[in-house]
Formats: structure tokens, sequence, C-alpha cells
């Protein structure tokens, strides 16, 4: 669902008091571009009438939270009631004020649909002004030229985990470039390629490559060595000969303003109280009583009639959230059962491939007439494994870990609560079948490991399983975090699980080679473990549960 709102969250370059100073110059300009008169945009918190229908509110707070500068212009109009609110405020410490511009068009009866909100033509001045960024990225109006020198720095600011906005790239002409982002103004950061530069791009995003003529908007959380990272990013082919680029512009502006209207705001965005706008004291403090209270009326009558506004606008937003979150979740419920009847088909081939692979219990038994097959390229590394435990799926990840006891070269060290709660969701039977077949190729590996087959790690495992062994798909692999994610203190600590003291005297370990269970980055699971068995130990599993904080959940 598209969403009518504009949202622009950048940082700003300058401080708090620098950036009050830019904000209140160029939306001044803004106002007189525009035809209002500025001189009557008094300095100060209250309300002033800039035109009929037209009125800009402004209020400011500085406590032990952090100072803030707000400025709301609302202009009726028969579609409605437009609002425009620019809000800076400053943030703990040394770090440099966020900036938030928001445009919304709200209708004027209850229950209709809002409308479309354009990028305010504020955007571009602000953001030259405050010499604005996102993480490390900077942000501007319009699509910057990158070439092969640019390559590293491109990619920095790709893997960059404070990144918040996608960025673009481009391998359009200058012209079609300018009309392809004229609607992503402060919700993207846009490059146009030359052509050595998407070359040198698709050679280091093998993954991840821009189409020629196309465009690829990369989201944050960029993994460039996963394929399957690839489709979290779309890419735009080259529009068609006479196609319009004033709708291709808005089809590749869809998800950012998606993204930065229904992303959740910074902690420091999101504690800036609600903004109630009253008129600016009287220049003249005697008046008559009776105009005073006509006054006070008047007031309450405007305030009610924004709140009238406002009501409806969001019952119509939650509305549209509520309907398209019932479709999702029944398409969702609509893939689970056909993911689990493919999952169980695709297991149970997978069994007979495996007995087919082991050959006769008795080798008598063979047919002396049959070809012998051709020695495999990687030979089992046990030629009599021990029982496997029962193929039938545990049905439940409580199930799951009652049977993890089957498995003697795995130890669950995790919390058992984290991961009995997946069973609540949609996906969770098939989670729990993933998760029980990781388990086993995990106990395959590591017995394999321990009677001394020339095996590397568990990726190498999968790439290269044995006949006879139990094997996970090699693309959910994952060996480590992210320099990204395992950098970051807090993150790291999620990641640091219970092992023996015999392991690591702390009792406890960083784990950051996981197998992703589910596809996605909420509630999708992920196995985290340390692999001991190098050292002769076991294989710990610290934690099975939803997907722990990462670049991903941090950015939108």
């Amino acid at each position: 669902m598209d969403t009518s709102t504009y949202r622009m969250v950048v940082t700003s370059g300058l401080d708090h008091l620098g950036s009050c100073a830019v904000a209140d110059e160029r939306l001044r300009g803004w106002l007189g571009e525009a035809g209002y008169d500025t001189g009557a945009a008094a300095d100060g918190p209250g309300r002033v009438r800039l035109a009929p229908g037209a009125w800009l509110d402004a209020d400011a707070e500085a406590d032990r939270t952090g100072a803030y500068t707000r400025w709301r212009l609302r202009e009726s109009g028969p579609e409605g009631l437009r609002q425009t609110t620019l809000l800076v405020r400053a943030r703990p410490g040394a770090a440099t004020p966020r900036v938030c511009l928001t445009a919304e068009q709200l209708p004027a009866a209850p229950g209709a649909r809002p409308g479309w909100s354009e990028a305010p033509t504020l955007v571009g001045p602000l953001l030259a002004g405050l010499a604005a960024r996102d993480g490390r990225v900077a942000v501007t109006a319009g699509p910057r030229p990158l070439g092969p020198a640019d390559l590293d720095r491109l990619l920095a600011e790709l893997r960059d985990p404070e990144r918040r906005l996608p960025i673009v790239l481009l391998a359009t002409a200058p012209p079609a470039a300018e009309a392809l982002t004229r609607h992503l103004p402060g919700l993207a950061v846009c490059y146009l390629l030359t052509p050595e530069a998407r070359a040198a791009v698709n050679q280091a995003l093998a993954h991840h490559q821009v189409p020629s003529g196309g465009a690829r908007s990369y989201l944050p959380g960029v993994e460039p060595d996963q394929a399957a990272d690839g489709f979290r990013h779309p890419a735009m082919p080259r529009p068609g000969l006479g196609e319009d680029l004033e709708r291709v512009g808005r089809l590749l502006a869809r998800l950012p303003r998606r993204l930065a209207a229904r992303a959740p705001l910074p902690a420091e965005l999101a504690t800036v109280p609600a903004l109630h706008g009253r008129p600016q004291p009287p220049a003249v403090a005697s008046r008559a009583e009776l105009e005073r209270l006509r006054e006070e009326n008047a007031l309450l009558n405007g305030l009610l009639e924004e709140a009238g506004h406002e009501e409806s606008a969001r019952r119509g937003e939650i509305g549209e959230l509520r309907q398209e979150l019932r479709a999702q979740e029944e398409h969702a419920f609509e893939l689970s059962v056909e993911l689990a009847e493919q999952a169980e088909e695709l297991r149970r081939t997978s069994a007979q491939l495996r007995d087919l692979r082991r050959g006769p219990a008795d080798p008598h038994q063979a047919d002396p007439h049959q070809a012998r097959p051709a020695p495999c390229a990687h030979p089992a590394p046990y030629a009599d494994p021990a029982p496997h435990p029962a193929h039938g799926n545990p049905g439940g990840f409580a199930a799951l870990l009652e049977r993890i006891a089957e498995l003697s070269e795995l130890r669950f060290t995790g919390s058992r609560r984290i991961t009995v709660e997946l069973d609540a969701q949609v996906l969770g039977p098939h989670w729990a079948a993933t998760a029980w077949d990781a388990l086993l190729a995990l106990q395959d590996y590591a017995r394999a490991r321990r009677e001394g087959a020339p095996v590397r790690d568990f990726l190498h495992w999968c790439r290269e399983t044995p006949a006879g062994g139990h094997r996970f798909p090699p693309g959910k692999v994952v060996r480590d975090e992210s320099p990204q994610t395992a950098g970051r203190r807090s993150w790291r600590r999620q990641r640091t699980f219970p092992v023996p003291v015999a392991v690591d005297p702390s009792g406890a370990a960083f784990m950051g080679a996981h197998l992703r269970i589910g596809a996605g980055n909420s509630k999708a699971p992920r196995l985290h473990f340390l692999d001991d068995s190098p050292h002769g130990g076991r294989i710990y599993l610290g934690y099975l549960g939803p997907h722990l904080a990462n670049t991903l959940s941090a950015g939108i």
C-alpha cells in the first residue's frame, strides 16, 4: 500500500543552535516564495496568521531530555488541510541534532482518503544548508556523479550500520536520472554512475548488480557476499522507449517513501510532545474582556477542527494498516501451508536419496551385474554410520528441544523460553522442521570431525556433503557476523551465550556463526552456535529464537 505522507529524517552537520538558525532562515525563504508575509512570522513560540486559511505554529523546549524547535504550517483548502512540520531535535552528548520534515494532506471529510503529499520544495535548500547526513553518507536533493575512484567510499556507505536511507544507484543518462529521482529528495541518497563506475560496482557487488540503463535501491544492511541478499534490494530495468519517466520515478520512490513513513522514528524524535497551536501574546495588553473571550472561543473552535482533521487522518491510516495486515496474514498463512507441503516432500526425497547413496546394507545382496558407481569425490567419512535419530519432524520447538538429547554431538545452552515462543508464529511448525534438519546436519558434521574426516567447517560440509550425510543449504550458513554487527558492543553482547568453562573460562562465548532457519529479519529465527569440534568438543547451541538486532532492524 502506498503512503500519502512524506517524511524526511536526517542528521544535521551543524550544532543545535546553528541547525535551528538555518532551519528558520530556509523556512522563511520558502514561505516567501509561496507568497506569504514572512514578517508576520514573528520570533518565538505561538501561532500567527500568515493569510486567510494559513497558520504558522511554532514551539521550542529545553529540558533534561534535550532541546527541540518546531514549526508547523497549516493551509486549508477545498481538498482538506495540508500540514508541513519541521522539527530540529538535539541529541545527547556531542551528537549533532536530528532534523525531521513531514508533509501530509489531511482529508476534508471524515473517512476520506488522504491526498498525496509531494516533497516540499523546502527540502533542497534545507539539506544544503544543514550539510545533512545519514550516518556517514551525505544527503543531497539530487543525484551526485560517482566514478570508479569513489568505489571504496560507496562500499563503506552501503555497509554503514548507522544508515537509515536507501542508496539508489542509477546507470542512466543525466537527464533521465534527474527525472527518475524527482520524488526522492530526502528519502534516499542517489548516485549517477559513469559506465566505468557501473562496471566496477557490478564486479564488487556480483549479487547486487546495477542493470544497464536502470537503477537499483540498496536498503540498509547490505550483505555483498550473500546471493540471497540480492532479493532484498530491488532493481529497476531500463525504462522503455517513450515510457513516462514521471510514472517510473514514482514507482522508484514508492519503497523509499513507504519505508520513511512507516519506519519507527528515532527515540529522540518519538519523545517530542504533540504541538497544540496557541496565538502569540497580544502586543497590547488592554483589551475588552468580550473581545478576549471571542478570540479564545475562536481559538478553541480552531483547535477542535484541527483535532477532527487529525483524528480522521489517523483513523484512515489505522483502517488501511489493518486491511494490509489482514491481507498479509492471509497471504502468510497460504504460503505457510504451501511451504510446509513442499518442505515435507523435499524431506522425503532427501531421505530416499540418502538411502540410495548408502547402498544395500549387505554388500553380498548387490546385483553383481550392476555397474559399480563412480568413486565419490568426497568419500563418506564413516563407513558404518551410527544410527541416525528418527527422521520424523518434531512438530514444534518444544518437541525439538526434548529431542536434542538424541544428538550426542550437540548441546543446547540457550533460553528454552525464547525458543518455545516460536511455536506461536504462523510458520512455527515449518521453522521447527527446518531447525531439526539443521541439527541433523550439525550432528553428522561433528561426528565426522570427531572421526577424522577432512572437513574444514560446517559450511564446507554443507557444500560437499558426503554420501549418507544430512545436508543443510549452504546459502543459509553464515560463518560469522559482519564487522558492523560484531563490532557494536550491545549487539555483540546479544550474541554472547553460555558455554562450559572448559570451553571459555568466563562461561560465555561470542557466537557469530549462525544458520538462517527462516527468511526475513523480524521473527524469522536464527540458530547461533559455537563449533568446538576442531578441539574434540561438541557444538554448543547458544540461541534458537527470533532474529537478533542488526543493521536492518536498527535501520528501518
